[in-house]
């Protein structure tokens, strides 16, 4: 027996090797702790005294870094594709407000709504995003003049939104199959000119069209999260969505036959890292002193692996997490696709289906918002596209 033990014993040297710790390399913060420390105090006061001011203009800047930053290869697609389809994207002089007839293109991968799609979403002020989990975008198109009135993003409802929470009363462990018959649209919004004759009002009452829930059932029914391994519930009974910059005048008066499209349901609390997000390369540079290792994101984790990188930042920093609070209190907007929303939400019955097909509403916001408008207001017709998507890429 002890020649047997002797023998299943490794060698004492590799026993040694075995106990022996790897040693972890010392990697230099070189962009300095001092200095990311000011950066990061400055960035944030000047933030809050420009939400207190209301500056929108800086803070459209501060959103304007933030998704340069992030996405300067997603620019230079965006501009490539803007070249191969600037034909789609019309002159002021070019539109005849009277024969816009708007239609909704479902995006899907590689085709061409998808590359319009992209253009159109690089214009804007806020940082790039694909969107988390369960999506479906569009791109509201013009038949008539060919051309792109504007885009919507759609994508999985957040888990915790407390303006949202604080209406409905969830059944004890039914809070996340519920909020899985919603989503959260994450862009809504027209480019010029139609944005001049209020294309975004078009754009945000087509998000309750019947066209974007049999879009949803005919991606997802019968289907389950791949998450948690949920099943996705039909039909979908809600749409939640915030506003950029705080109060938003794109839902105000936003109905239909008499009847509220969107509802304002509260506000935001103003916690994020959009103040900070051109020095997140500094944050995890930081953070990989201590874990080389360290993941930076990616799929399934959200925007929420992010937020603790800048919180354990501010941490080995020594500044308070109220940093962290950029206190841009964003409105949020609950669209209600169903009767009884309330009563379904918590654990009851949902009522009928909102009925708004997309032609319909498209009618009534010509008659009712664009024509209007273009007789109101020439500036409209000035609007050049080149000059406009040139000046949105050059930033």
């Amino acid at each position: 027996m002890a020649r047997e033990a002797r023998a299943a014993a490794p060698p004492a040297r590799l026993l040694a090797k075995r106990h022996k710790k790897k040693a972890r390399k010392v990697v230099p913060f070189r962009f300095g702790q001092a200095r990311l420390r000011n950066l990061i105090v400055e960035s944030t006061e000047a933030f809050w005294a420009s939400v207190t001011d209301g500056d929108k203009d800086l803070i459209r800047a501060v959103h304007v870094r933030a998704r340069n930053h992030e996405t300067a290869a997603q620019r230079e697609n965006a501009r490539a594709l803007y070249q191969l389809y600037a034909e789609h994207f019309i002159d002021g002089r070019k539109l005849d407000p009277s024969k816009i007839r708007p239609v909704l293109k479902l995006v899907t991968p590689c085709n061409l709504w998808e590359d319009l799609f992209r253009v159109v979403r690089w214009t804007w002020s806020m940082p790039y995003s694909a969107g988390y989990g369960r999506r479906l975008r569009f791109v509201v198109w013009d038949h008539h003049h060919r051309a792109v009135i504007g885009i919507i993003g759609l994508q999985s409802p957040p888990v915790d939104l407390s303006a949202r929470d604080e209406l409905f009363n969830y059944p004890a462990g039914a809070k996340i199959d519920l909020i899985n018959r919603t989503l959260d649209a994450y862009t809504i919004g027209a480019v010029p000119p139609y944005s001049n004759l209020l294309g975004g009002k078009l754009v945000a009452g087509l998000v309750a069209s019947n066209e974007v829930r049999q879009a949803y059932w005919a991606a997802y029914a019968g289907k389950r999260t791949e998450m948690e391994n949920r099943r996705i519930e039909q039909p979908l009974v809600a749409v939640t969505t915030t506003s950029a910059f705080g109060r938003s005048s794109i839902y105000n008066r936003l109905t239909f036959e008499g009847k509220p499209l969107a509802q304002s349901i509260g506000y935001t609390r103003g916690t994020g890292s959009i103040h900070l997000e051109a020095l997140y390369p500094h944050v995890l540079e930081l953070l990989r002193t201590r874990d080389p290792d360290l993941v930076a994101g990616g799929y399934g984790l959200g925007p929420k692996r992010k937020w603790q990188h800048f919180k354990r930042a501010l941490d080995l920093l020594k500044i308070s997490r109220a940093y962290f609070d950029h206190g841009l209190r964003r409105e949020v907007f609950l669209y209600r696709l169903v009767s009884d929303l309330e009563s379904g939400m918590s654990g009851g019955e949902f009522g009928r289906a909102l009925n708004l097909r997309a032609v319909e509403y498209a009618r009534f916001w010509l008659q009712r918002w664009a024509i209007p408008r273009s007789e109101r207001e020439a500036t409209w017709r000035d609007f050049n596209a080149h000059d406009y998507f040139s000046q949105a890429f050059d930033v």
